[in-house]
């Protein structure tokens, strides 16, 4: 059984397993672009919404007072958003700071953002919904599907 899971500071967000195609496949580096696309989509809806569209929900507003110094050093900057940069580490595997290694059997996406710990504790920056675990999960198995189909394989509509 292959295991798909994500962790966020050691806690897993994510579990799923695949059955069967351990044996067949023990290269996953063509299905990671995949993958890491739909997480990317997810994270910019997250900071999009400033967390709305996550488990956790509506990120907390401001202080009053970082609110004031915010208004007037970034005006009209969403939460977490002042200068771009952690919201582009989380969106893009070639911005500054942003994590992303594909390996054969193991994908990791992230920042490297100072400050990044801090706020997913406080306003998390991955939240992940059921319906966007699965979503990450459909784009593994379509990912494999494909790859499969590459090889010369016969696969049913419904394994995509």
């Amino acid at each position: 059984m292959i295991k798909f899971s994500a962790e966020i500071q050691g806690v897993e967000v994510l579990n799923r397993s695949f059955n069967r195609i351990e044996q067949y496949i023990s290269d996953f580096r063509s299905v990671w672009p995949a993958v890491a696309k739909t997480f990317y989509e997810i994270e910019r809806e997250q900071f999009n919404t400033e967390g709305a569209t996550g488990a956790s929900g509506k990120w907390s507003a401001l202080s009053p007072a970082y609110k004031k110094w915010k208004e007037a050093h970034f005006p009209g900057q969403p939460i977490l958003q002042a200068i771009h940069a952690l919201v582009s580490s989380m969106t893009s595997p070639d911005a500054n700071d942003s994590v992303f290694r594909a390996d054969p059997m193991m994908l990791t996406i992230g920042t490297k953002r100072e400050g990044a710990t801090h706020h997913q504790r406080t306003r998390p920056i991955i939240s992940l919904r059921d319906d966007q675990k699965r979503k990450l999960q459909k784009s593994l198995q379509s990912g494999l599907v494909q790859f499969t189909r590459t090889l010369g394989f016969q696969v049913d509509e419904k394994a995509a």
